[in-house]
């Protein structure tokens, strides 16, 4: 029985898909399984994923109609036959000693639930400090659930740095969110760090993460962004619903995650310039948030707390939509992370206006990521070899 089953969802990945099937045959592990989830691609990916299989007897191809990719990811765990499960984007990379160290991790430490390790952010001229941040780990223990571990720590948002026991995710009814189209990961992330026995982290570099392709999901959302953010909101109403389930919406875990749903929507949402959208986002925002805490919980929650004043006024009247103006980003930024922050917002502001307008942006980017081989050379190369 192998020791460790990659997922891999693909789903019309482009030529970027043989470079990253190579990686993974070439790990230091050999009693691994591959099992690739051709989620109905219709660009040839599904071809190289048979060619591939057929070389190479590790790698099983599961062909699907289009469900997207929490389903595909779901199809994989439900197949896999190892102990552990990681997951591996169809464009990215996995380092050789990849399996073979959180094979062992797991190996030694059988109350272990998940392993989470630092990763590579590729080209490295499209990364930005915080991404690199989020992706470099320290080797640490944390025992059950904490709010460090879920809100401190950057154990989230991804799911393909980190591995996770099989038995773990299946008995306890663990998936990824089918529907969620944008965001998924966050909710699985908050699903498995709230329930883990155990989750180590690994300071060792072992995937590197593309970026990015044209046609992903987080490209065609950075040019949309209330459509991307009406996923948000789809995404906080699972991540609440959720820790509902898990019963922490109250002391401080019911605190650090109102924190985390205001900061991660609520920002966003007050960024945007026409007023009956704003309105709109921040209704729909105070409906998902008064579904699980009332504007007494607020109040109670966030007694100490610069943001009870916002989130109050937002949740405390049907007027609290609209009372907020395309100014009152920044006293909401200083809310969540003080004056100076609120201050250096405002300078950023005035300097995008000035030096960068945004369509300039959106083509420099387009640009930037419109570099990816066809799947008819990666193809060729393959049957080349």
């Amino acid at each position: 029985m192998p020791k460790v089953s990659v997922v891999i969802p693909v789903y019309n990945v482009g030529g970027h898909l043989l470079a990253c099937l190579d990686s993974v045959a070439a790990q230091s592990l050999r009693d691994i399984e591959v099992i690739c989830v051709d989620d109905g691609s219709t660009d040839g990916s599904e071809r190289l994923l048979d060619l591939y299989a057929a070389s190479d007897s590790r790698f099983r191809v599961l062909h699907r109609q289009n469900a997207g990719v929490s389903a595909a990811r779901n199809a994989g765990i439900e197949a896999a036959s190892a102990a552990v499960v990681c997951f591996v984007d169809g464009d990215d990379l996995l380092e050789p000693m990849a399996c073979e160290k959180v094979s062992k991790a797991f190996e030694n430490d059988p109350e272990l639930d998940i392993v989470k390790f630092s990763a590579e952010p590729f080209p490295e001229k499209l990364s930005t400090p915080w991404l690199e941040g989020t992706l470099t780990l320290e080797d640490r223990l944390f025992e059950g659930y904490s709010e460090k571990l879920v809100f401190e720590m950057n154990s989230r948002p991804f799911p393909w740095n980190g591995a996770y026991r099989t038995s773990f995710l299946r008995d306890g009814g663990i998936c990824f969110p089918v529907g969620v189209t944008l965001g998924e990961d966050q909710v699985f992330s908050f699903k498995t760090l709230g329930r883990a026995r155990r989750t180590r982290f690994l300071s060792d570099s072992l995937y590197r993460y593309r970026l990015s392709r044209k046609n992903s999901a987080m490209a065609a959302m950075a040019e949309h962004p209330k459509q991307r953010l009406k996923k948000h909101l789809v995404v906080i109403g699972a991540i609440l619903d959720d820790w509902a389930d898990q019963g922490r919406l109250d002391g401080e875990s019911g605190r650090a995650m109102l924190i985390f749903a205001a900061s991660f929507v609520m920002l966003d949402i007050l960024q945007i310039r026409k007023a009956d959208i704003r309105a709109e986002l921040l209704g729909e925002f105070r409906d998902i948030v008064l579904r699980h805490y009332s504007a007494d919980d607020i109040a109670r929650l966030l007694s100490e707390d610069r943001l009870r004043g916002p989130l109050l006024e937002l949740c405390g009247s049907e007027e609290g939509p609209s009372s907020f103006g395309r100014l009152s980003i920044y006293p909401f930024v200083a809310s969540l992370y003080g004056y100076k922050a609120a201050i250096l917002r405002f300078v950023g502001a005035v300097r995008a206006v000035l030096l960068a307008p945004w369509h300039l942006l959106v083509g420099l980017f387009k640009k930037e990521i419109d570099d990816a081989p066809t799947m008819q050379q990666a193809i060729a190369d393959f049957e080349s070899r």
